[in-house]
């Protein structure tokens, strides 16, 4: 019961990992605030979390917005007093591998901003509340792309290498203060943005790109939200409390093909 009354923030909360760890910790007993851009999934989000848990809220927010970012977690504050857990989880639109020379300055702002600037804006206002307290903890959600590198996706694994490099410089900087601040890294896990890659194609292709997907880690599966959320979780919990500065794969094996 160690998240009994914990305040937590989780962008990104309303489907997959996001979605999954807010239930959890609404099994837990913790208080809730979900965020999302998508209002109607929001909504249904906080519909499914309440059924579990009474204090949960939906907060709808574009997550690259400085004001919007600093408003949530006003608002987290003022329904909750407190902020003890964050997980900056928010997606990004879909990845379709492009090569370097006919990517868009546009895609790259865009990218760079889902990717990276939502994490440091979510923690730049998130610690200013943690830093208050002398405590907390923060996950933020990277990429087995980090590592990887894959051809075509140069933009979307800085963004993520960025986010390692960028928590891990925090992790540093507040650790005296009691607040740790860890990645997890995860590889092909059945969201919906993977989904909607097998949904966007023919079925016969939707079977082998699965495939695919499979035999690239050593596990030969796609990763399930929960088995994504119960990393992530152990990382918020006191049973990583020596644990900081740390990006935690959670790929089923393909890193170390």
């Amino acid at each position: 019961m160690e998240f009994k009354n914990k305040v937590a923030l989780i962008t990104g909360g309303t489907s997959g990992i996001g979605f999954a760890v807010a239930r959890k910790l609404a099994e837990n007993d913790a208080k809730i605030v979900i965020v999302g851009r998508n209002i109607e999934k929001g909504e249904q989000a906080l519909a499914d979390l309440k059924q579990i848990h009474a204090n949960i809220e939906f907060l709808s927010a574009d997550v690259t917005k400085g004001k919007q970012v600093k408003d949530v977690v006003k608002q987290t504050l003022d329904r909750f007093g407190s902020l003890d857990l964050a997980f900056n989880n928010a997606a990004n639109d879909e990845i379709t591998p492009t090569p370097t020379h006919k990517f868009s300055e546009e895609d790259y702002d865009r990218l760079i901003d889902i990717t990276l600037k939502s994490v440091w804006l979510s923690m730049k206002y998130e610690l200013q509340i943690m830093n208050k307290q002398k405590s907390g903890v923060i996950v933020n959600t990277s990429s087995v792309d980090a590592l990887l590198c894959s051809a075509g996706t140069a933009v979307y694994s800085a963004g993520k290498s960025g986010v390692i490099a960028l928590s891990k410089s925090i992790a540093q900087e507040y650790g005296n203060l009691g607040i740790r601040v860890n990645t997890v890294s995860p590889g092909a896990i059945r969201t919906p943005l993977l989904e909607k890659k097998f949904e966007n194609v023919p079925k016969e292709e939707a079977l082998l790109l699965e495939n695919k997907y499979r035999e690239l880690n050593a596990l030969g599966k796609i990763g399930s939200p929960d088995e994504a959320a119960e990393v992530v979780l152990w990382l918020l919990s006191n049973k990583s409390s020596y644990v900081t500065g740390q990006n935690i794969i959670a790929d089923g094996g393909i890193s170390f093909i």
